[in-house]
């Protein structure tokens, strides 16, 4: 790792390793609403209830419930939940050559319930990459506080690390907060971007 050109690599998920389809969630959710509880309707309370700064999703599942008769337990709400996600494994791959020569750090805005999903369907493998996570330090992208904590709590220089988020928002918040950034553009891209920049795989 001493010859890495970087502190780190900090990683976002969604959007980069792991694939998500918010209107299919949405759906989803509305289907076991009553009939005039539209996706739309979901997605306006989902927005409402700061799941990303850790606010239980129970609460959202009990919402829901009220506000758009919601019939499942939490058990099946737990599992639609996560319907919309799934584990690119090629790019998951790429992060764990990555890590056996290089400092790989995850930040996501996510929640309690999607990061045991994720963590599970990797195998473990998330689980390694020192993951910071907005409803555990209390933050969310794009915040510039988020990406200070990160670093913080990380112990590194954001001027020597440097952060891929698909998402242009967080990658112009990350450059505020001090850190080299890139949009995230697909695999292609990074590893032709990483080989220029001369980071190894291992």
């Amino acid at each position: 790792m001493s010859s890495s050109p970087f502190q780190a690599l900090v990683f976002d998920l969604g959007g980069v390793v792991v694939e998500h389809d918010n209107a299919v969630l949405f759906e989803r959710l509305a289907s076991r609403c009553r009939p005039s509880c539209s996706a739309g309707d979901v997605l306006n309370l989902f927005r409402q209830s700061r799941w990303g700064t850790g606010t239980p999703i129970r609460l959202f599942h009990q919402q829901l419930a009220e506000t758009g008769g919601y019939e499942a337990p939490w058990e099946v709400f737990v599992e639609d939940w996560s319907c919309h996600l799934a584990i690119n494994p090629s790019m998951l791959a790429v992060m764990e050559r990555l890590a056996k020569r290089n400092r790989v750090i995850i930040f996501s805005n996510t929640n309690q319930e999607h990061w045991d999903f994720v963590r599970e369907a990797s195998g473990g493998v998330l689980a390694g990459f020192e993951p910071f996570l907005s409803h555990e330090i209390g933050h969310e992208k794009p915040s510039l506080r988020s990406f200070q904590v990160v670093a913080e709590k990380a112990g590194i220089d954001p001027a020597g690390c440097i952060f891929f988020d698909d998402l242009p928002a967080n990658v112009d918040a990350a450059r505020q907060a001090g850190f080299q950034a890139e949009v995230f553009l697909g695999e292609p891209w990074l590893l032709s971007f990483l080989e220029a920049r001369g980071v190894a795989l291992g």
